[in-house]
């Protein structure tokens, strides 16, 4: 069965499970029969407590880096004792990691969904490019701890976060490998192209502000219709089909 472009959300997606596929599908059927939607379920208070423990985390790190955040200042934004922090969260290493590979894990199966959907490689790219700027201006702090303390994980730590990047690094490649098979992009090297994309979107979340000028939306655009400019053939179609 054909796949069609889907959202970076979905039932099985970064966090989902079978009881939340399961779930979709009885909301489904309710649906269909006329039937109000099923209440949404409570979040345990654990999960809860890791959630929040994570995000302030995130911020901390935003701002004072991994060499200067440390757990007690998370326990006591939270009003809580250093020893139940640590019940969740062994160490701040431990903190980083989950974080990090939260927010590749992410990015990564947004760009997987684009990939197997079965529109040409001009619209994956643009909606690949679109999905890298959307993330990159919403989710700033993850983002940019993600990069930026890249150098702060321990060593088995960074080879499972470099591992997810280059698998989507792989991915973002195959687009553009599959539009120059196909006659649509006209490029040099995948590999500088690639990286040229994909750190000229990135950086939009060191300069983007929600109080700007554009909308993030906006911004995306522009920088969809730079990448168009810069790879499309000049005689090619869009909407070629592998």
């Amino acid at each position: 069965m054909a796949k069609a472009m889907a959202g970076p959300s979905g039932p099985l997606g970064p966090g989902g499970s079978v009881g939340d596929a399961l779930r979709e599908l009885l909301q489904a059927a309710r649906a269909a029969r006329g039937l109000p939607p099923l209440e949404p379920r409570p979040e345990a208070p654990r999960v809860r407590r890791y959630k929040e423990i994570r995000a302030i985390g995130c911020h901390l790190l935003f701002q004072y880096g991994y060499a200067g955040m440390t757990m007690r200042q998370i326990a006591s934004r939270m009003r809580i004792k250093a020893a139940s922090l640590y019940h969740h969260f062994p160490s701040k290493q431990i903190i980083l990691f989950d974080l990090m590979e939260k927010t590749v894990t992410e990015l990564l199966e947004g760009l997987r969904r684009i990939v197997e959907s079965d529109e040409g490689p001009a619209e994956q790219l643009e909606a690949a490019v679109r999905w890298h700027v959307l993330f990159h201006t919403q989710k700033r702090e993850e983002a940019f701890v993600s990069h930026s303390e890249m150098r702060s994980l321990e060593p088995h730590f960074l080879e499972k976060i470099l591992k997810l990047r280059d698998e989507y690094d792989r991915l973002f490649d195959s687009i553009l490998l599959r539009g120059k098979r196909q006659g649509v992009f006209e490029t040099g090297d995948v590999s500088v192209v690639r990286n040229a994309i994909l750190t000229m979107c990135t950086a939009t979340g060191s300069w983007f502000s929600p109080e700007g000028r554009l909308t993030a939306d906006q911004v995306a655009e522009q920088i969809c219709a730079f990448v168009r400019a810069a790879v499309m053939k000049r005689n090619g179609g869009r909407g070629a089909r592998a």
